[in-house]
């Protein structure tokens, strides 16, 4: 039971798929595999392009900022130098000056002593003149009598 088999179709059948270019045995490629090759291809590159217009993008951005920052930095620097100018110009002023804050605070310093050996005479002389009385009304006669002619030592040595 054998069926007749057309002449188209035997040769149709037993057809060997065709050779690609390098004759190598494998077969060719169709239409469709190359198409999508190439929209593959051309995805990848499209990718890459987006890659490095956005890599570009952020460079530009930075250098934005950094360019805004450096000139921020360069002001500041510009009046720090010359916060530092006025700075060191009383500073040294200051240390010019030292002398006469050393001589001034002497000064009070010898105003406060003469103070207080004025004060302290003072109330030696009037633990004095309270003895003198006591003495003049315990011997009965006058205050002027009983004081002594000598008197203390006053704080203009």
């Amino acid at each position: 039971m054998s069926e007749p088999t057309s002449p188209v179709a035997e040769n149709s059948y037993k057809k060997p798929l065709p050779l690609s270019p390098s004759n190598n045995g494998r077969p060719g490629t169709s239409g469709t595999e190359l198409g999508l090759r190439a929209n593959r291809e051309k995805a990848s590159s499209a990718y890459e392009r987006a890659q490095r217009a956005e890599a570009a993008y952020r460079a530009k951005r930075r250098a934005t900022y950094a360019r805004k920052d450096y000139q921020a930095a360069k002001e500041h620097f510009k009046n720090a130098g010359k916060s530092f100018k006025e700075g060191s110009k009383c500073a040294w002023l200051a240390v010019k000056a030292g002398p006469a804050i050393l001589m001034e605070k002497k000064e009070k310093m010898r105003e406060g002593k003469e103070k207080k050996d004025r004060e302290k005479a003072e109330e030696k002389k009037r633990l004095w003149e309270e003895k003198a009385k006591k003495k003049s009304v315990d011997e009965g006669t006058d205050g002027e009598e009983a004081i002594p002619t000598v008197q203390p030592v006053s704080a203009d040595v």
